[in-house]
């Protein structure tokens, strides 16, 4: 019974100094993307990720063109797909994010302008109802996951980015704007907050275009990590109210490139018109060690000519090419620590972090239809 007792012992004493010696493997010098698996979900269509529950095998994916939710399984298989717009459980017209599975995933929950609701996965309400404010804010989000929201209790942490009661051209718009927003899932109230920066380039004067100014949000360890559109700067915020700053990081881009805004009066607030060519901060997520930004770094004046008169799915392929989308880490204060650039298969928009893993969205093929859509699971570190 005693040397059983040894030899258990000896053998949990050799997992946990395997378990120790991978994680010191993940220095800086060791991180790179490791493609681990993928999944091939044969369908005709646009699809967007939206969540990956790797516990159950199910993934949650969008199709916006038909706005149908897909539930797909780990090897491929569609499951279900429905739509839930019209009828008296719909969520209303659009989701602002992307759908989120629970924990056991059973279910997935989505916020809409109208409110917040949760489906099991043949469709059928499970709860939720409209939000009980007098006056809701005209939202504005992306059906991907690159706009995912955060449960804190029985509240969910999301974007609040959106047209406000003031033009974008004009001092009123940037002196009321507010990036985040609670949704209290029990009180259904709505609660913005997280002003501009007083350094933040959205301070400068200038108009800038609503798409320029997208938030992209992460939450770990009680703190808030998020990014701002085309502005290369990672904040870092405590969870709880008064939501103390606790860094404002300029993050060091020597060829980062972007819109800095134009003057009031040649702003159209009426019009949402990107600049196709600014970097911009593509999505934002947070693991046990790192931070993990994606971006474009943008094309500088001098170069933009080579892509003008150029198709839309021409000048996209052109672009990433010229200027591949890159991720960079950092620690956890924001300090850096590596970058590289995305391989072509790997989306810099649409991907997650579940269960120490990476799921990147394979971006569309723009030279010729699919009827398949493709999800890497990839590894970060030496593997």
């Amino acid at each position: 019974m005693r040397s059983s007792i040894s030899l258990l012992a000896l053998f949990i004493f050799f997992i946990s100094c395997s378990e120790s010696a991978r994680k010191q493997e993940i220095s800086a010098e060791d991180l790179n993307l490791v493609k681990v698996d993928s999944i091939q979900v044969d369908y005709l269509g646009l699809l967007n990720l939206m969540d990956v529950h790797p516990g159950s095998g199910k993934l949650l994916l969008f199709n916006m063109q038909k706005s149908l939710f897909v539930l797909a399984n780990n090897e491929g298989k569609v499951e279900q797909e429905f739509s839930k717009q019209g009828g008296p459980d719909s969520y209303g017209s659009f989701p602002l994010g992307a759908g989120k599975f629970s924990k056991d995933g059973k279910t997935f929950t989505i916020i809409s302008n109208q409110g917040v609701y949760s489906y099991d996965l043949e469709g059928n309400l499970v709860h939720g109802g409209r939000h009980q404010v007098s006056q809701l804010p005209a939202f504005s989000g992306r059906m991907a996951a690159d706009m995912e929201f955060f449960w804190v209790g029985d509240k969910i942490l999301s974007v609040g980015h959106g047209r406000g009661a003031y033009p974008n051209n004009t001092n009123d718009f940037y002196e009321h704007y507010r990036a985040l927003v609670w949704f209290d899932t029990l009180e259904r109230q709505v609660e913005q907050f997280m002003p501009l920066d007083e350094n933040s380039v959205f301070r400068n004067g200038k108009a800038h275009d609503l798409s320029h100014m997208t938030p992209k949000l992460a939450v770990n360890q009680e703190r808030i990590y998020w990014v701002h559109g085309v502005e290369p700067v990672l904040a870092i915020h405590e969870l709880k109210p008064p939501y103390e700053q606790i860094r404002r990081v300029a993050l060091e881009i020597p060829d980062y490139t972007f819109n800095e805004g134009m003057d009031f009066n040649k702003a159209d607030p009426r019009m949402i018109n990107p600049d196709s060519f600014s970097g911009f901060m593509e999505n934002i997520k947070v693991t046990e060690q790192f931070i993990l930004i994606s971006f474009f770094s943008g094309v500088p004046e001098a170069d933009r000519a080579k892509f003008e008169n150029s198709t839309w799915p021409e000048f996209q392929a052109k672009v990433r090419k010229a200027y591949p989308p890159r991720l960079m880490v950092l620690d956890l204060e924001g300090s850096f620590l590596k970058e590289f650039a995305l391989p072509q298969e790997l989306s810099d928009r649409q991907w997650l972090y579940r269960d120490g893993y990476l799921w990147f969205l394979a971006p569309v093929n723009l030279e010729e239809e699919e009827d398949f859509v493709k999800i890497y699971k990839v590894g970060l570190g030496a593997f």
